[in-house]
């Protein structure tokens, strides 16, 4: 209810219209964080099915690419079902005081009811619970961060050559 608390008061009723509208379409969503291969090839299918570039992105190569990482580098699957059905998915990491959002999907059969958001207000809701400092979306300046309470930060790249 806190980071609800923070958000503008249109956005706050925005969000919970969507969350009614969310459970009276599909049902009430159950978010799971899984290591596991059946909620990656939920994820993975979900991605491919996307339209235009997001969908074409998810070649084999990147597949086992991101495969390696979920096996190896403490990266996560946070799948949203209902009734047991895949509906949304994200591919994140977490460290001891943030979580970091790279990718997410969602089922195209279930796109009026804003999977999307849904999975991203119960990820953040969640992340509260789990008592990390930050939700952090990553790179890029698309309107849904902000209005879920994104702010931004300046970034630095570096860059280095070996001799």
């Amino acid at each position: 209810e806190a980071w609800l608390g923070s958000l503008p008061k249109k956005r706050r009723h925005e969000l919970r219209r969507k969350r009614r509208r969310f459970v009276d379409a599909l049902g009430e969503p159950l978010l799971e964080r899984r290591i596991d291969r059946e909620a990656f090839e939920a994820f993975i299918a979900m991605h491919r099915s996307s339209q235009e570039d997001k969908g074409r992105f998810m070649t084999d190569e990147m597949e086992r690419f991101f495969w390696a990482l979920v096996t190896n580098a403490n990266a996560a699957i946070d799948l949203v079902t209902v009734a047991g059905s895949p509906v949304a998915a994200a591919f994140d990491f977490v460290d001891t005081d943030a979580l970091y959002l790279y990718n997410s999907a969602y089922a195209e059969h279930a796109s009026d009811a804003s999977p999307g958001i849904m999975l991203l207000a119960l990820m953040i809701e969640r992340s509260i619970d789990d008592g990390l400092a930050r939700f952090d979306f990553l790179k890029g300046d698309e309107q849904y961060k902000y209005r879920l309470g994104a702010v931004d930060r300046p970034l630095a790249v570096l860059e280095g050559r070996f001799p």
